[in-house]
């Protein structure tokens, strides 16, 4: 087979063009820190890459949502401690009113402090998170409770409001107004209605039902609201098991994606000096290759 310059040269710069290509790529590498940079560098790497970019974009959702739900989970625990300290007061001034041997001023005094835990207790029936409403069942926009001067009337609903937390789990993380407020004693009254109710028989002397089925009815309402706070609490720590294990899975994802598609800078640079003289060498050759030739054609 006859050997022509033009074979000597095509052959000289298409090894040129491939240790060019290899310098390229490498640097391309240096440059994105990623060793997967197009999906003909590396299948497998790049289905890999995909499913783990999409499962670490999925879990931060879940970790997005898990945040959000502590904070409604810490409002409603905020308002219900406060509603069974309220409520404890409430029934130390029963107590109190239970003497027969007030005066009238003193029961009046002590009727509206009554009052004034009613009109407390209300307003922390109305508790927000981020302008939501959190004891509204699912009407999270409306104020859930209205004294109307004679009883109470309940604006929400009974739903819950469920929060996908994590693969294949949800969590109810509300406590709604009718469950915490509502149907309380043997009477089935409302505490709002109660705290009324005593605070009218304190003001009339009405030492046996104040002291007796009234005292009664708050102590149901304290057990009512502190039986709610439980279920809060529980929605608490499992928000806060999800949120490790969460933090835990987007890790191990994430380490995943790295190993498919990031470049280990230390060896990319050895490789970037390799390819480089590689080059350079290809150069050199091809120089003296070539050279001959076109001192003939000068000639």
């Amino acid at each position: 087979m006859r050997i022509t310059n033009r074979m000597i040269s095509e052959n000289s710069l298409n090894d040129l063009q491939r240790a060019l290509g290899d310098v390229l790529a490498v640097q391309e590498q240096l440059s994105t820190g990623k060793r997967v940079n197009r999906p003909s560098d590396d299948p497998f790497a790049t289905h890999r890459a995909i499913s783990s970019r999409g499962a670490v974009l999925v879990l931060e959702q879940f970790a997005r949502n898990v945040s959000e739900m502590k904070g409604w989970v810490s409002t409603t625990d905020y308002a219900l401690s406060s509603i069974t300290e309220a409520l404890r007061e409430v029934r130390t001034l029963a107590i109190q009113a239970a003497n027969g041997y007030l005066t009238g001023t003193d029961r009046e005094n002590i009727a509206l402090r009554v009052d004034e835990f009613r009109e407390t207790i209300m307003q922390l029936s109305r508790q927000q998170y981020a302008g939501r409403h959190v004891f509204s069942g699912t009407r999270t926009s409306e104020e859930p409770f209205e004294w109307t001067g004679a009883g109470t009337v309940y604006h929400g609903n009974s739903e819950q409001i469920r929060v996908n937390i994590g693969p294949g789990a949800d969590l109810a993380v509300n406590v709604t107004g009718d469950e915490v407020f509502m149907n309380i004693g043997a009477a089935g009254t409302d505490v709002f209605s109660l705290l009324y109710d005593l605070a009218q028989a304190i003001r009339s002397g009405d030492h046996a039902a104040v002291g007796g089925a009234l005292l009664g009815a708050v102590d149901d309402a304290m057990d009512r609201v502190v039986e709610k706070q439980g279920v809060v609490g529980s929605a608490a720590n499992r928000l806060e098991r999800m949120e490790s294990l969460i933090s835990l899975l987007a890790e191990k994802e994430r380490s995943l994606l790295s190993e498919a598609e990031d470049v280990d800078l230390a060896e990319a640079a050895m490789s970037m000096n390799l390819k480089q003289s590689a080059y350079q060498a290809s150069l050199a050759a091809c120089a003296r290759a070539i050279l001959p030739s076109l001192l003939d054609y000068l000639g």
